[in-house]
């Protein structure tokens, strides 16, 4: 029996329609001789088509799971952004933020803040996978294309701010969400922050076997 690509197929399970005739039928096409690359197109149109059908069925829940995502992320970096951030640089680099205003040396900060960042991320991404149940799948892409558009209108909007005013102060809760889309991350959050919510938030999905 050809085996279909392992990825493209955990990913289709993971983030797929619930209709198991659709992946059913994906999986005979390319035991019956399709090609690699056939199978990861159907996979990633399945995947879209199933979660525009989803959120246009569901917009209710489509909220629901935008509302936990941000809401756990903002009280995360809130309550947590600071404490965590300062905390690690002072454990690994013996790093003070008082000291940093006179010295001016701020990367062990940057640094933590990242991490701090990325692992918010990664913690709504679950809380959305494990409480949207049925179709989470759809849900968590919902919240994933929330964060885009957040970040892509955050990094524009103070990229004009800056060249207006020269500096843009961020509120700290905020600031864990915005930085990872600064020049000095590369604006690499941008690419970043969906593949780690989606790849968090697939860990979070109950795992959906084909009926036989």
């Amino acid at each position: 029996m050809k085996k279909p690509p392992t990825v493209a197929t955990t990913i289709l399970m993971r983030l797929g329609p619930e209709d198991e005739c659709i992946i059913g039928d994906l999986l005979e096409e390319y035991e019956a001789g399709r090609s690699r690359w056939w199978f990861w197109h159907q996979a990633l149109s399945a995947i879209v088509s199933g979660a525009i059908l989803q959120t246009r069925a569901r917009p209710a829940r489509v909220l629901v799971a935008v509302a936990i995502g941000w809401t756990s992320l903002l009280l995360a970096f809130a309550l947590l952004g600071d404490r965590v951030a300062d905390g690690l640089a002072g454990l690994l680099w013996n790093w003070d933020r008082q000291a940093a205003y006179v010295s001016d040396v701020w990367w062990p900060f940057a640094i933590c803040a990242a991490m701090v960042s990325y692992t918010g991320f990664a913690l709504s991404a679950w809380l959305v996978s494990r409480f949207t149940r049925p179709a989470e799948g759809p849900m968590l892409l919902a919240y994933t294309a929330s964060v885009v558009v957040v970040l892509a209108g955050s990094a524009v909007m103070i990229e004009i701010l800056t060249w207006l005013n020269g500096r843009v102060p961020v509120p700290h809760p905020l600031f864990y969400i915005v930085s990872v889309t600064l020049p000095y991350q590369w604006r690499s959050g941008l690419v970043l922050v969906p593949l780690v919510i989606i790849l968090c938030g697939m860990a979070g999905h109950r795992r959906r076997r084909l009926s036989s």
